[in-house]
């Protein structure tokens, strides 16, 4: 029965230990709750700039890299099909290869490299069919070999020569004839 005395004694002191704590901690003035933080509120405009959704050819041509030019200006590039020609010639001018370019930049583009294009060679009334059919075929071969050299595959792109068949303009006069001066490209 010892063991139990001694077990009483260690509980009853343990108790009053506890007691005398707990009724120091009473004493202790509380401290004061830290202050809230202050909160701030900003109000702030945030700008978006939206672009517009681009024909997916001329994105493109925008994503090759290839092409200094605006959206609005590869569009207008693109759009342009047709490569007029000074009469007897088949010699392209600088203007029809920046178009060429924007073409050539299209077509080789992760976008355009499964699709086949015509390039269409006419000529104006004057001279005979064959020459006409001949010259007409210069002028077609003209855009293609710009084209290959651009990187274009020479087997996506076919020439046809229509000579003086296939007129824009009927009339028989300078104006007529400049218009019908041309090669066309057919199919992108």
């Amino acid at each position: 029965m010892q063991i139990g005395k001694v077990g009483n004694v260690v509980k009853a002191a343990f108790m009053a230990a506890a007691a005398v704590w707990l009724s120091g901690c009473a004493s202790r003035q509380e401290a004061a709750p830290a202050p809230a933080p202050q909160v701030a509120v900003v109000e702030e405009e945030v700008l978006v700039e939206v672009q517009p959704v681009l024909d997916p050819a001329v994105q493109a041509v925008v994503d090759t890299g290839k092409i200094n030019a605006t959206p609005e200006e590869i569009q207008a590039l693109l759009d342009k099909n047709t490569y007029f020609f000074p009469f007897n010639s088949s010699k392209l001018n600088n203007e029809a290869y920046k178009s060429l370019d924007v073409h050539a930049a299209y077509l080789t583009s992760d976008a355009g490299y499964m699709k086949n294009i015509v390039v269409q060679g006419h000529t104006d009334e004057r001279g005979t069919r064959t020459y006409n059919l001949a010259l007409g075929e210069r002028r077609a071969k003209a855009v293609k070999e710009y084209l290959v050299a651009e990187g274009v595959a020479a087997d996506r792109i076919e020439v046809v020569s229509f000579g003086f068949e296939k007129s824009l303009d009927p009339e028989h006069n300078e104006t007529a004839w400049a218009l019908n001066r041309r090669a066309v490209i057919v199919g992108e």
